[in-house]
């Protein structure tokens, strides 16, 4: 069985080949006058059609031709040069350059319809002309142009055709999954059948929004329905003429293609495996036929919907000509067509032959080629040789069996793939030639030998002999390899022996591991692939086996602290970096060391660990990290960071000068203080303040707090006291008024003084005169003062001066390293006196 695709050829013959092969012959693609169809050889005859009148119309995809057998069997190319290409149109279809033609259809007038699927296009050849033009696609594969000119539409390897009885041209547009319509009147491109995606669904539902996978075959019945190959759903689905509703009629089906599978003959259809069906026909009982072409079989649904096997019997192979139908053995057919006589027709794809059913009742009906190389049943051609050989040796012997002895040469043809491709010719001698196989790739082959006669002997075809070459075992000696973890793999070498003189240059190998980027260290095999054109006829061992080594690779530690100087308390945290000196993240645990003191084992996280301790001693510190290592990394150490820790943070605070001042009450005192640092610096400011302050004082402090750091070593406290309730409310006494006059006295004789300064000698006289007149004035009022208090110059009350002492306290509080509050206080003594 075939794997999915839908291509309808394979690699071709080149044309040299070809020629060599119809001369070997005597035979060439033009057809010559009264050339009987069953002596040339075909290459993957596909679609089959037949006109009113009985003549057979088949494409021959892979020498790029449409031929036509009348019923005289006589054999004519209708349409084709044999060169791959596309050229002609608007020209003699024969003249015309076609690539790998795939499907059929005649209408009422003998106009030819033709599915050039590789130049994406639909090509009609006018039966009155001769003449070949394009009706549809414009040469891009792709989708596009519904339901404007099928001239300008894109397709994707349009390989089935039908018509309707109103002249409508329905195309399998295979890789677009999709079937699509011409209107004969109009020429406008509609589809009718597929959403275009590759899948299965729909049933029941508008064809429209179906999908369906890679359709190959196309028929129609007297209705109007519609029936479709769906060939990689391993199912046959029609279409209703009247609804428009798709619904599967044959095969079980596996969505997503790969369906070979045969079973069901008897039974309904709808339950029947099929494999990769493709061509399809109706005949005028309303059976349907389908070419069931990887099981090498053709099947017919009857109206009731009972699937049946006609012809073939399973093998993949050439068999039976001139027996039973059923009996007989197929390679991949691929179309299938009633002719007007009721005869049902095949393209015997992979056997290259034409071949049709007779009349016969039962055992019959008989099969027989029609077109292609037929069997002589005058002098039969067999080939012999091994069912298996291993590549590079066999050879195969083709006998002719006859009663004189033949002349000439016999070719031999492997039919496999699809392709028809000659391995050589060789002069019979005693009947029979020897061909060496040696050159056949590994793989399934059919070989088939082909003798065109001589002057006594008719021209004659072997059965294709199913031949298995195994690939040839070679050695490869692979070189060992070694790197460091997280290096990058390196491209790994050795060599081959045992490849065949023939392969020089075609063979290579490719040696691997299944180590990838970052894989563990240890061991790992390596393997040989081989590559070259001639590849795929060898297995490779590698012998002896070697290995891929990964060692563990060096890494890197390093370790660093948040500070390297602190206070006694104050927490300090270590960060311990493993990296690698290729590639990757070093795992496991880190050790963190003071001297030679474990202070913790950690695991590291993405290559890292942190770790804060505030349990360091005052001192100096000799930090390290050691990594223990993993799989893939060796252990490996820091360098050493140093810490030095010093005492405690904190301060002391004192009073400096006088520490007790007597003020009278009113008056101010002020106090100097200082701070010494204890330890680092603080980090926090220190602040003041002062407490025992008397009532109704005012304190004030400069500055008001100390900044942290230490900058600011010094402050002073100043005591503003208030006036006492007696002195603001005490009369004068007599002393005071006495004192108060004479104040008096001075103030009025100022004046005079300033002004005699002031003007010299010429103003003495006028001086005197005034400060006579003000002395007299002063003695006056002395002596009224002494007249007051004469008899009272004792003071009655007490004279006495008291004072009161006061403790202020002055207090520095800040926060410590370890966020504990530091506190000291100095006291001074404040007396005021009143």
């Amino acid at each position: 069985m075939r794997g999915k695709g839908v291509r309808l050829c394979v690699d071709l013959m080149q044309v040299s080949a070809r020629l060599l092969l119809c001369g070997a012959l005597a035979l060439g693609i033009a057809a010559r006058a009264q050339t009987l169809a069953t002596t040339v050889p075909l290459m993957l005859p596909a679609a089959t059609v037949f006109d009113a009148q009985g003549n057979l119309y088949f494409v021959e995809t892979a020498n790029h031709i449409v031929r036509k057998v009348t019923s005289a069997d006589i054999l004519t190319t209708v349409a084709g040069n044999g060169v791959q290409g596309l050229t002609g149109d608007g020209g003699a279809a024969t003249a015309a350059e076609l690539d790998s033609p795939a499907g059929l259809a005649l209408d009422s007038a003998g106009d030819l319809f033709i599915a050039d699927s590789h130049n994406q296009r639909i090509r009609e050849v006018v039966e009155s002309t001769g003449v070949i033009r394009t009706i549809a696609g414009s040469g891009a594969a792709g989708f596009s142009g519904d339901g404007g000119s099928a001239t300008s539409a894109q397709l994707d390897l349009p390989t089935a055709l039908a018509l309707d009885s109103a002249g409508n041209l329905f195309i399998a547009d295979t890789r677009n999954h999709r079937i699509r319509r011409i209107a004969a009147v109009t020429g406008v491109i509609t589809t009718v059948a597929g959403n275009g995606i590759e899948s299965f669904s729909g049933d029941g539902g508008l064809a429209t929004a179906a999908a369906i996978d890679s359709p190959n075959g196309l028929a129609l019945d007297s209705a109007g329905d519609l029936f479709i190959a769906d060939t990689h759903n391993g199912r046959v689905r029609e279409v209703s003429a009247t609804t428009g509703r798709i619904t599967t009629i044959a095969g079980a089906g596996v969505v997503g293609g790969a369906v070979q599978s045969f079973s069901g003959d008897g039974g309904a259809a709808t339950s029947a495996g099929l494999a990769l069906p493709r061509g399809l026909t109706v005949d005028a009982s309303g059976n349907l036929y389908l070419a069931d072409s990887a099981n090498h079989r053709i099947r017919r649904i009857s109206p009731a919907g009972v699937i049946t096997t006609v012809a073939g019997q399973g093998t993949e192979a050439f068999v039976g000509d001139g027996g039973s139908a059923s009996a007989a053995s197929l390679d991949s057919p691929r179309s299938v067509a009633i002719s007007p006589t009721g005869l049902l027709t095949l393209a015997d794809t992979e056997n290259q032959r034409v071949r049709q059913f007779d009349a016969q009742t039962a055992p019959g009906p008989y099969v027989h080629t029609i077109a292609g190389l037929a069997v002589s049943s005058a002098d039969a051609l067999s080939l012999a040789g091994a069912a298996v050989d291993v590549y590079g040796s066999g050879s195969v012997t083709a006998t002719l069996t006859s009663a004189t002895n033949a002349t000439g040469s016999v070719t031999l043809l492997d039919t496999s793939g699809g392709a028809q491709t000659p391995l050589g010719s060789a002069s019979l001698s005693a009947n029979s030639a020897s061909f060496s196989t040696s050159a056949l790739a590994a793989g399934l082959h059919s070989l088939l030998a082909s003798y065109a006669g001589d002057a006594s002997h008719g021209a004659a075809t072997s059965s294709a002999l199913a031949v298995t070459v195994t690939p040839l075992a070679i050695t490869a000696a692979a070189n060992s390899a070694t790197i460091f973890y997280g290096q990058a793999l390196p491209t790994l070498t050795g060599s081959l022996t045992g490849v065949l003189a023939q392969d020089a240059g075609k063979v290579a190998a490719s040696f691997t591991t299944t180590a990838a980027a970052l894989s563990t260290v240890g061991s790992y095999p390596i393997a040989a692939t081989l590559t070259g054109s001639a590849a795929s006829n060898y297995t490779v061992s590698v012998s002896p086996a070697v290995s891929f080594n990964i060692a563990q690779v060096a890494s890197l530690t390093g370790l660093s602290a948040s500070t390297n100087a602190l206070g006694l308390g104050v927490p300090v945290t270590l960060t311990a970096q493993e990296s690698s000196t290729t590639s990757g993240v070093p795992t496991g645990s880190i050790t963190l060391l003071d001297g030679t003191t474990t202070l913790a084992t950690l695991p590291l996280s993405s290559g890292a660990a942190s770790f804060t301790t505030s349990s360091l001693a005052v001192g100096a510190h000799t930090l390290s990290a050691s990594y223990s290592g993993d799989a893939n990394f060796l252990p490996s150490s820091s360098t050493t960071t140093n810490v030095a820790v010093a005492a405690a943070s904190d301060f002391t605070l004192t009073a400096t000068g006088a520490t007790t001042q007597s003020v009278p009450a009113g008056s101010a005192a002020t106090y100097n203080f200082s701070v010494a640092m204890v330890g680092a610096a603080l980090s926090s400011p220190i602040t003041l303040a002062v407490t025992g302050v008397p009532t109704g004082s005012t304190a004030s402090i400069n500055p008001t707090y100390l900044p942290p750091g230490g900058a600011a070593t010094s402050f002073t406290v100043t005591i503003q006291t208030p006036l006492s309730a007696m002195n603001r409310t005490q009369p004068l006494q007599p002393e005071a008024t006495g004192n108060g006059l004479r104040t008096l006295l001075a103030i009025l004789l100022l004046p005079a003084i300033g002004l005699a300064r002031s003007r010299g000698k010429i103003l003495v006289r006028k001086v005197r005169s005034l400060s006579g007149l003000l002395l007299a004035a002063a003695t006056l009022l002395a002596l009224a003062t002494l007249a007051t208090g004469c008899g009272d110059r004792v003071h009655t009350a007490s004279q006495t001066t008291s004072s009161t002492s006061y403790t202020l306290t002055v207090t520095g509080t800040a926060t410590g390293p370890s966020g504990a509050a530091l506190q000291h206080s100095a006291n001074v003594t404040l007396q005021v006196m009143q």
